[in-house]
């Protein structure tokens, strides 16, 4: 075992022939990579806790701050949109040289994933959307943002939705509420444009459902009500509830998150003989049945 030992480092990366420092955590493992892509006002915080998830010991896990989030710097000069942080993943995974990852993506890290895996299928294992955005809907806090100037934006909505996120029950509201504490209001304010875009015309939904790779939905149980849930269970797509938990499911229910990313890259992704001496017995490819206690698939 590894153990949950977490080694933080910076990387220069390019995107627009301009670099931007990003501040990241590699956490090694003997086995596989799983990369986290955070969300808007998130940051590598949100997959930190999974170091310790004894279900992911035997994989290496790394997540990087966008910047302007958590410890990465932002350059108001330079405004990124969502186009602009996946070029920057790309150079980040192409620099850390990785090779058939399982990607996950939490939230606006939902679609920079997705529009990830578009362009790079022969480099990722599997993709897990964790209540990513795909449809209108999904845009939370995005969607009070764009009708307003940056001045007025970091006035009077950027303490408006924090103080909307500080009313809402639940540990993972009060623990994405830090965070975004850390958060640059004009790296939140250039991100939430493109995300209202591409979430209102990109046709999310059937490009994420249509990916030729393994892939998984992630939902909290509390957002039942998603109207995308019954064509998700349609498809060939693995989905599963992670029981008392909202949208920060990570925060609200991490050891039954942690269970369902396990099960899924090991079920999904990783199960040919080139992992079973890191992951052991259960990635062996036999007609696997995957049982997740107190979760429902």
């Amino acid at each position: 075992m590894t153990g949950d030992i977490l080694q933080f480092s910076q990387m220069t990366v390019r995107t627009a022939e301009r670099p931007y420092i990003l501040r990241y955590f590699d956490r090694p493992g003997p086995g596989p990579a799983i990369l986290y892509i955070h969300g808007l006002g998130c940051s590598k915080a949100d997959f930190m806790e999974m170091a310790a998830a004894p279900e992911l010991q035997p994989f290496r896990l790394i997540s990087a701050d966008h910047p302007g989030c958590g410890d990465s710097p932002y350059d108001d000069n330079h405004p990124l949109n969502i186009d602009g942080i996946v070029n920057l993943i790309e150079n980040f995974v192409d620099n850390l040289g990785l090779d058939l990852f399982l990607l996950v993506g939490g939230s606006l890290g939902g679609l920079v994933g997705l529009l990830y895996a578009e362009r790079n299928l022969n480099r990722i294992a599997g993709f897990v959307n964790v209540e990513g955005n795909l449809a209108p809907e999904d845009c939370m806090f995005s969607r009070n943002v764009i009708p307003h100037p940056y001045s007025h934006f970091v006035k009077v909505i950027f303490p408006q939705i924090k103080k909307a996120i500080s009313a809402r029950r639940g540990r993972g509201f009060a623990r994405h509420l830090s965070v975004l504490a850390k958060a640059h209001p004009r790296a939140y304010y250039d991100c939430a444009f493109q995300t209202v875009e591409y979430s209102d015309q990109g046709n999310l939904l059937q490009r994420f459902m249509s990916l030729p790779i393994p892939r998984c939905f992630l939902y909290g149980s509390e957002n039942r009500h998603l109207s995308y849930l019954a064509r998700i269970r349609e498809s060939d797509c693995t989905i599963i509830e992670i029981p008392n938990a909202n949208h920060f499911l990570f925060y609200d229910a991490p050891n039954h998150y942690a269970a369902a990313l396990a099960s899924f890259a090991r079920s999904s992704c990783f199960v040919s003989a080139r992992y079973s001496n890191a992951l052991g017995p259960d990635s062996q490819p036999q007609d696997e049945k995957v049982h997740l206690d107190g979760l429902e698939t």
